[in-house]
């Protein structure tokens, strides 16, 4: 038969933990006054082990401290308590903790959570203390140079529990991601495993170039960042400063320069060759990407399209090219002197084919079938023929020179018919 005080057992352990450091934290308050005024109501909880907080990249606390982050270059992500219903606040808060410590194993984060957070603001901003709402957390996020914030809920269901999550883009107050999770006390380590992976594959990673070659680049990214062969990422670079109207820099323009897939993956770093781009990458300009494939494709052709209207664009925009006036009428009017010379060899090769032709009809009417007819009859046919291969060699040549005035722009492409004849041809002179 199962223990029907089985699933209340790791709470149960918690909050004799709890009382044995709450009583800890009283007698040392009785022996030295100070020290017990000093200490925040957040840290008179227990911890994973001791209360040894050492394990979380936003490090012990200190009073007067203004910034709990490490700065690791990582994502830094505020975690609040979650908001309990139906459940117990020691319960909200060991499943919190638990949900802490996964997101700092990802390697993708740097993660302080509400014991850290309450005791800062303890001493800073009281009315942030114990925050679980999305206005307020966002206001903390921003007091502590977080990038995300997560807040969430968690339900005691009448056979499971029920935890739905929501991460908030602290930049723009926009909802980054969200999920909910059904678990009991059997499967909760693999639930709540499960959603930091989701949290962590769902969230922009940002890297470093390292170093470029000829094939691609590396990056200081790799398997602890969960970077896998056949990933895309996207290149950019911080360029121009924005700054507001009192001269205060505000911002920094970004631009993406290139799409690159890995084909390398080490350790802590990969190297990538480059699919798509409008600049070389150098050195120290950024990398970011998304772990989720589906996130990651919609990163890779949002990319693309801004990539390719930035080509297109380019290629439109070319700059004039002056010529001086002087040179400029020289080449047309040597334009216009072949032109001329053209037309007037077709138009003379015209009228030798109707000469020809005349000759022709003439020596017929006359012929007698002799060998001075037959004579006069052939050079006819042959004056013809070949004034009329002539017309068509100069036909072909006026043809070229009209080509070449075309692309020039000093005349104007014929208007063509359905039957092929042109209406008209104009000449600027």
């Amino acid at each position: 038969m199962k223990n029907p005080f089985r699933r209340f057992k790791p709470f149960c352990i918690h909050a004799g933990l709890t009382l044995l450091t709450a009583g800890g934290v009283f007698l040392a308050g009785i022996s030295s006054p100070a020290l017990g005024q000093g200490v925040p109501g957040g840290l008179a909880q227990a911890d994973f082990a001791g209360n040894d907080l050492s394990g979380f990249d936003g490090g012990a606390v200190f009073v007067g401290q203004p910034r709990l982050f490490s700065e690791s270059g990582k994502v830094k992500i505020l975690l609040l308590a979650l908001n309990p219903f139906e459940i117990t606040e020691s319960a909200a808060e060991q499943i919190s903790l638990i949900l802490e410590k996964n997101l700092s194993n990802t390697g993708h984060f740097s993660v302080v959570g509400f014991r850290e957070a309450n005791a800062y603001f303890d001493t800073k901003k009281a009315e942030l203390v114990d925050c679980r709402q999305i206005a307020c957390g966002v206001e903390s996020g921003k007091m502590l140079g977080a990038d995300r914030v997560l807040v969430g809920t968690i339900h005691q269901k009448a056979d499971h529990i029920q935890m739905t999550i929501r991460v908030i883009n602290v930049s723009n107050n926009l909802t980054d991601f969200r999920d909910e999770i059904h678990f009991t006390d059997d499967n909760m380590d693999d639930q709540l495993f499960r959603l930091s992976n989701s949290i962590s594959s769902n969230t922009l990673i940002v890297g470093r170039v390292l170093s470029t070659s000829i094939r691609g680049i590396v990056v200081d990214m790799g398997e602890k960042q969960g970077l896998r062969i056949g990933d895309f990422m996207v290149v950019f670079k911080q360029e121009v400063p924005i700054n507001n109207l009192e001269g205060e820099n505000i911002d920094t323009q970004r631009k993406n320069v290139a799409i690159v897939k890995v084909l390398r993956v080490n350790a802590t770093s990969s190297e990538a060759i480059l699919i798509h781009s409008v600049e070389d990458p150098q050195a120290n300009f950024l990398v970011q990407t998304y772990l989720n494939p589906a996130r990651q494709t919609a990163l890779l052709e949002d990319t693309r399209r801004e990539l390719d209207t930035g080509i297109r664009l380019e290629n439109k925009i070319k700059p004039m090219e002056l010529a001086p006036v002087m040179l400029a009428d020289t080449e047309r009017k040597r334009w216009q002197y072949k032109m001329n010379a053209a037309e007037g060899n077709e138009s003379f090769w015209y009228m030798m084919t109707g000469a020809g032709g005349v000759a022709t009809l003439v020596a017929m009417n006359l012929y007698q079938p002799t060998a001075q007819g037959q004579l006069q009859l052939g050079g006819a046919l042959a004056f013809a023929g070949y004034s009329f291969w002539e017309v068509l060699n100069a036909r072909e040549k006026t043809n070229e020179v009209k080509q070449e005035g075309r692309a020039k722009g000093y005349v104007i492409s014929p208007v063509m018919m359905n039957d092929g004849f042109a209406l008209a041809a104009a000449f600027r002179f």
